[in-house]
């Protein structure tokens, strides 16, 4: 009998629902914020929101130089960034 190893990925798939559910949440809590947006404005937004600190967590990836156009730019960033690793 062939024993198959079912066990790959299983950490991305919840790394994955992870990131669908901040971007959920950063298009409910930035929907109403003024763009063009520094990363510096959109963490401030969050924080005055009480949004999650997960949420600014995520934001803090992101280039501090950077002014972000729309709201969906920014959400690709932030699932960009997601790719890559963890800085050390």
């Amino acid at each position: 009998m062939t024993m198959v190893d079912d066990t790959r990925g299983t950490g991305d798939v919840s790394a994955d629902v992870a990131l669908a559910a901040d971007l959920a949440d950063l298009r409910h809590a930035l929907q109403d914020h003024p763009f063009p947006a520094s990363q510096d404005d959109l963490i401030a937004a969050c924080l005055a929101r009480h949004e999650p600190t997960r949420l600014a967590c995520r934001l803090s990836r992101l280039p501090r130089e950077r002014r972000y156009a729309t709201l969906d730019e920014l959400l690709d960033d932030v699932a960009a960034v997601a790719a890559l690793p963890a800085p050390r």
